[in-house]
């Protein structure tokens, strides 16, 4: 399986490759909204997970989805975050998240997850 995450914080990027490893999975990392914009095409991934908060960036990863679905991304993206108050899910719906986990996320939720798009 092809996966893409988006996330700036190193040890969550490093559970993910863990993750990733156990399956034999391709992932392909991206710490800044910019440069996921960029990089990721259509057809080149299976799954992407998406964290919403990419520090003090310009594009929040809300922002990314949005433009990620404008692009002709139809892959499933997992919003991964660790805000999950009433409104929160309508505002990931909206913004083009297939679904949403909160952090911090277990190994075997993580599995899961990931085996619920193989």
């Amino acid at each position: 399986m092809r996966i893409v995450y988006v996330e700036d914080n190193l040890a969550n990027v490093a559970l993910i490759e863990r993750i990733c490893q156990m399956n034999d999975d391709q992932l392909a990392t991206y710490n800044d909204a910019e440069t996921a914009l960029a990089g990721i095409h259509p057809g080149e991934s299976d799954l992407i997970l998406m964290d919403l908060h990419l520090g003090n960036r310009s594009m929040d990863g809300l922002q990314l989805t949005r433009l990620l679905r404008q692009k002709g991304i139809g892959e499933p993206i997992v919003a991964i975050t660790a805000y999950d108050t009433m409104g929160f899910g309508d505002q990931y719906a909206a913004a083009g998240c297939d679904v949403y986990v909160r952090k911090p996320v277990s190994i075997r939720s993580m599995l899961n997850l990931i085996n619920q798009y193989r």
